[in-house]
């Protein structure tokens, strides 16, 4: 490419993702295609970016299903999830939660920080024994918008290496 391409490329990423709101409408549809991939299950199906706390945005999903729960390869929440079957007795519907999910600390076109988690958590029924839960978390920065286009999907795919 000559220095002229890359210019009018950077120029038109620029006006097209300049405004906040455009950054938010990206982020949130890159998240969204990722839930498909990772989050949904059985039961929670067409999962979109909600507003989870304060400038933290994602979605969460059940999994009630514990063969296919035990379908996971981490090594430290299959062995959780394998506890979790055997001593909860199905009429008590064990459940697994996923949850994908960015903390925004700051979102402009020229800088920002965004800190993307990913969490397993079979702490059924409360979910909220830290002890129960696998958790994943990549601080993203980046200095211009090509870097937040490149790599915005990178850093979300490498969160989500654990849900598989």
């Amino acid at each position: 490419m000559s220095d002229k391409q890359i210019q009018e490329w950077k120029e038109k990423i620029q006006n097209r993702f300049g405004d906040e709101s455009n950054l938010y409408d990206y982020l949130f549809s890159t998240m969204d295609n990722f839930y498909y991939r990772y989050l949904e299950t059985t039961q929670t199906k067409n999962l979109k970016t909600l507003e989870l706390a304060p400038k933290v945005w994602g979605a969460r999903s059940v999994e009630t299903s514990m063969v296919d729960a035990l379908k996971i390869k981490n090594p430290d929440a299959k062995k959780g999830i394998m506890e979790l079957a055997k001593t909860t007795p199905r009429s008590m519907n064990p459940s697994v939660t996923y949850e994908l999910s960015v903390l925004v600390k700051e979102l402009k076109s020229d800088k920002g920080e965004l800190h993307l988690t990913g969490i397993i958590d079979w702490g059924h029924p409360e979910h909220e024994n830290e002890l129960k839960r696998l958790k994943k978390t990549v601080v993203f920065k980046y200095v211009d918008l090509t870097q937040f286009r490149k790599e915005l999907a990178i850093k979300l795919e490498e969160v989500c290496e654990h849900f598989l």
